[in-house]
């Protein structure tokens, strides 16, 4: 068989299913004939999923296992309306559950939407949020807002991993070796002693991966190609190729049990992941050319300049550069900068019967690390137009006690959650300096300075020749969550059942010492952008071209930072009345109010007043669902409708004036989700699930936004319409950004043969995304393009299908498996933002290609 066969034959298997959006955990009791009980924590409690009238999906360590899940990218083609992307590749991953989600935000320092918990633990920093994956029992996703037992930034639902404990049985372990293409590497075990039997068990559990990057870059450092016209700078390009990773973490847990009323458990962590940054392949300005990119294109903020000194000058820029001839693992790009993540910390769980029908949980945390990101493109071109550089140190602290309580047909949970946490972020901020080769070619010194040509207007002459932005920026943010709440249900007959809770929460944010600090190209601090003096501070004199004082320093004391404060209170619950008309069908009607932080904008470095409070952003939801089992537990179908009213959804916008602000929309969703699992035979397993998304934002149309002043307002918004470098735009009527209107996974596992002693496994599944946009803009773009009657280029990914297969040797002891995951080598892009105003050309992060491997596992 030719290998184009093969690959072909893999991905129609693959067609044939994926994992339903609640699969088997390890704590399921086997039902011979039939599917599995399934066991989730969704509600605090251990509960069979088919009883919780919540929309919930787990996966089991088994399943993530089958479906080769090496990293939170993986998680796509698991459930229904889920959304894993990232503009930094998979070391901070953004989180979107039905349609909810924090979108472009670009700074480390902004909250999810999407609560991430290991073992109920919050995780604060994005940035750790990909770096649990393995030995876990189960993964569970709450969708919909959880505002009552997860609380703050849970709009769009919570995602809780679940690490494996000590079971205090016998002693037992594991190691999985495997080996892919692209050099992969991999090894995962993990070892469990119980030094006393049903008392005390110590469970050590690591990982190391490392893996070659996919994309080249052919760029070698050395001279710029930056003009034409003589000048030549050093570029920072330095033979990295961009992706790639290299992992290592482990996991120490001890469990001590000392009577059936008392369990203690305290877990230690570290992990570090060290690769190059992910990289972009850009999308140019026209879909008729989309490896164009048009530095004269009017949408382009320095397009006026390019012409100037480009086609109708002195051939000094580029009109244009193109990817023609590169293919999709190729490209040329001046600065490739390294990533590294680093997280350590300890939790400490205590659950304790106070009572015969009284239970105390204490869960305590503490974590901390940092993301660092060296200078890196993001133009995606050989051109010095943007490279940005961001470290960010973060430390956190969680506390989270409740009481649960449970007599006959009542039962509540009560309790109490106190957090803080610190981000600390030094950026490096480099856009626009292929102008410093041009300053160098016209005869202007080092010292020269006028970032992006601000101060033309301010006692420099007319057309003066403007220097790109050179910055640091230094803030730090501190965050601290209090919150009270309940919730309690009640079986009003045996069949019928009402469960409400609230909570009330209050979220302190402080932005303290933020100051970003301008330089020339021979390295001295001329001008503090933002300070607290409130307009640019100028350290020292800005001379005009004939060496005159254009712009005195502004002298006095020099300002210090920026620092603000924000406040908020918010009430968040729910109301659930569910029931049973008949053994096996649950029917649920539900209302529920998520609430997301208030925050400050993290990218403030251009100005003062870009640092300011964002209004929280509130979510109430309402939804109908059914849970059903047929055919003598063979067959399981759910489903649920739903409506969000969307209240101050927080939104990045980065315009032609490279000006970073937050924004807040209001909207509507509606949509549908349905999971079908059939247990076909005692050896094949089908799976499927469908997930529908109408979403809108609220506001102006196109016409009356056009016609609004939006002058002296900052943000420069009202409702919908937003002032960008093009006009007022409006985004009323558009998409929330990563929410495809359709999305379909697909799946089956097959016993296929037992073979010496053994099984042959085969597991496919196959993930459909509808098409989606990377911000709530759609086709505007910062703007309206000139062009889009012509087919100008639309910010979105277009819709596509992921093939992946499995398979397998199984004997109670050992695994041997062959896997291949994207088999069509799919070219798609699950994460972007659009750049053309800044940089002329679409920022894209593409999806690894095609990979496969063997794993092998020894059970002990």
């Amino acid at each position: 068989m030719n290998r184009v066969g093969g690959i072909s034959i893999l991905a129609v298997a693959a067609c044939l299913a994926t994992p339903a959006f609640a699969q088997q955990s390890t704590d399921e009791q086997a039902q011979p004939g039939g599917l599995g009980e399934i066991v989730v924590t969704a509600t605090k409690r251990s509960e069979n999923l088919q009883n919780v009238p919540v929309a919930v999906s787990a996966i089991s360590s088994s399943q993530l296992a089958n479906k080769g899940v090496f990293d939170t990218s993986d998680l796509n083609s698991s459930m229904p309306n889920l959304q894993v992307s990232s503009a930094y590749g998979s070391q901070q991953p953004n989180f979107t559950l039905r349609g909810i989600g924090v979108g472009t935000e670009l700074s480390a320092s902004a909250a999810s939407p999407v609560g991430v918990y290991v073992d109920e633990v919050y995780q604060t920093f994005r940035a750790s949020q990909g770096q649990q994956l393995y030995d876990l029992a189960q993964v569970e996703v709450v969708r919909g807002p959880q505002g009552t037992l997860y609380g703050r930034n849970t709009t769009g639902g919570a995602i809780n991993f679940i690490t494996r404990q000590p079971d205090l049985k016998d002693a037992n372990g594991y190691v999985t070796a495997g080996y892919g293409n692209f050099d992969r590497k991999s090894v995962e075990g993990a070892v469990e002693l119980t030094p006393v039997k049903d008392q005390l068990g110590i469970r050590i559990a690591g990982t190391y991966v490392k893996m070659d990057p996919y994309i080249h870059n052919l760029m070698p450092a050395g001279l710029n190609k930056t003009a034409a016209g003589g000048a030549s700078g050093r570029n920072f390009a330095t033979g990295r190729d961009p992706g790639g990773d290299e992992t290592y973490a482990f996991r120490g847990t001890l469990r001590f049990k000392p009577s059936d009323t008392l369990d203690v458990t305290v877990k230690g962590y570290a992990s570090k992941s060290i690769g190059g940054t992910a990289a972009s392949l850009g999308a140019g300005s026209y879909k008729a050319n989309p490896a164009l990119f048009d530095y004269e294109n009017s949408n382009f903020i320095l397009a006026p300049l390019f012409r100037a000194l480009g086609s109708n000058g002195a051939g000094l820029l580029p009109s244009s550069y193109s990817r023609a001839g590169l293919s999709d693992t190729q490209i040329e790009q001046d600065t490739i900068g390294r990533a590294e993540t680093r997280t350590e910390g300890v939790v400490l769980t205590v659950k304790a019967k106070l009572l015969d029908k009284l239970n105390l949980t204490s869960i305590t945390g503490y974590d901390s690390g940092l993301y660092l990101q060296t200078q890196t493109d993001c133009d995606s071109s050989p051109l010095r137009l943007c490279s940005n550089g961001y470290r960010s140190d973060f430390k956190a602290f969680n506390q989270d006690l409740r009481l649960d309580y449970s007599s006959g047909p009542f039962k509540m949970i009560a309790g109490a959650y106190y957090g803080w946490d610190t981000v600390t972020s030094n950026n490096d901020i480099d856009i626009f300096n292929l102008l410093s080769d041009v300053r160098a070619a016209v005869g202007l010194p080092a010292t020269w300075f006028n970032p992006a040509g601000g101060f033309n207007g301010k006692g420099l002459s007319a057309g003066s020749l403007p220097t790109g932005i050179l910055g640091k920026q230094h803030f730090r943010q501190n965050r601290e969550s209090w919150a009270i709440y309940g919730e309690g249900s009640y079986e009003i007959t045996p069949t019928v059942k009402f469960t409400a809770g609230l909570r009330y929460t209050t979220d302190t944010t402080n932005y303290r010492d933020g100051l970003t600090t301008y330089y020339d190209d021979a390295g001295n601090p001329r001008m503090l952008a933002v300070s607290a003096y409130g307009a640019p501070y100028f350290l020292s004199p800005v001379y005009d071209e004939a060496g005159k004082v254009a712009i005195p320093a502004t002298g006095g004391t020099t300002p210090g930072g920026v620092n603000k404060d924000g406040k908020t209170s918010r009430i968040s619950g729910r109301a659930i009345l569910d029931w049973k008309p008949v053994d096996g069908v649950m029917l649920y009607a539900s209302y529920s109010r998520g609430y997301r932080a208030g925050t400050f904008n993290g990218l403030a470095y251009i100005s003062s007043p870009q640092v300011y409070f964002v209004k929280p952003e509130e979510v109430n939801a309402y939804e109908i669902g059914f849970k059903t089992r047929f055919l003598d537990n063979r067959l399981q179908i759910n489903g649920s409708f739903f409506y969000y009213d969307y209240k101050n959804q927080q939104s990045q916008v980065v315009d032609q004036s490279v000006t970073a602000n937050i924004i807040t929309l209001d909207g509507t969703m509606k949509g549908l989700e349905l999971d079908v699992q059939f247990a076909a035979t005692d050896r094949l397993t089908l799976s499927a699930s469908l997930g529908l998304l109408d979403s809108k934002y609220k506001g102006f149309d196109q016409a009356t936004c056009a016609a609004l002043n939006l002058s002296g307002l900052f943000p420069a918004q009202k409702g919908s319409c937003v002032q960008s470098g093009a006009g007022s735009v409006s985004v009323g009527g558009n998409p929330f950004p990563y929410a495809p209107k359709s999305s379909i996974n697909l799946g089956f596992d097959w016993d296929a043969a037992d073979v010496g002693g053994g099984k042959i496994k085969l597991h496919g599944d196959t993930a459909y995304t509808g098409r989606f946009y990377y911000d709530s803009f759609k086709d505007y773009s910062r703007g309206v393009l000139k062009n889009l009657a012509t087919g100008a280029y639309t910010n979105g990914e277009g819709d596509y299908w992921v093939f992946n297969s499995r398979i397998s040797f199984v004997t109670g002891r050992y695994t041997l498996s062959l896997w291949g995951k994207n088999l069509s080598n799919k070219l798609y892009f699950p994460g972007g933002y659009p750049n053309e105003g800044i940089t002329g050309a679409g920022y894209l992060v593409r999806a690894l290609p095609r990979t496969y491997g063997v794993e092998g596992t020894l059970r002990f």
